[in-house]
């Protein structure tokens, strides 16, 4: 679960906690968790100004929750309606690990 309290003043609900933010290795349901604190985050407006200018810069955020959206490997937003599918796309391209069993 993605912690909501604690937060200090000036800083974001994110703040010290990346990991909750991350795509890599976590669920939709998670995706959602994060992008749901984000919307309650009181410098959403703050953040979604530093990203798109980020964007325009071309240093946009990949692969993961940022500012209320999530975003995919080249930085293109998911919409949030399609995360499930975007779930299942990118661990079904993900190379399968192939251990070898002693013979």
């Amino acid at each position: 679960m993605v912690p909501v309290v604690g937060a200090e003043q000036g800083q974001g609900l994110c703040s010290g906690r990346a990991r909750s933010w991350e795509m890599d290795g976590r669920s939709a349901t998670e995706w959602r968790r994060a992008i749901t604190t984000c919307e309650a985050c009181p410098l959403l407006e703050q953040c979604r100004a530093d990203t798109n200018s980020a964007i325009e810069c071309g240093a946009g955020p990949r692969r993961m929750i940022l500012a209320a959206n999530a975003y995919d490997n080249h930085g293109k937003a998911v919409d949030r309606d399609r995360l499930e599918l975007y779930e299942s796309l990118t661990r079904a391209s993900r190379p399968r690990s192939t251990s070898t069993a002693a013979a």
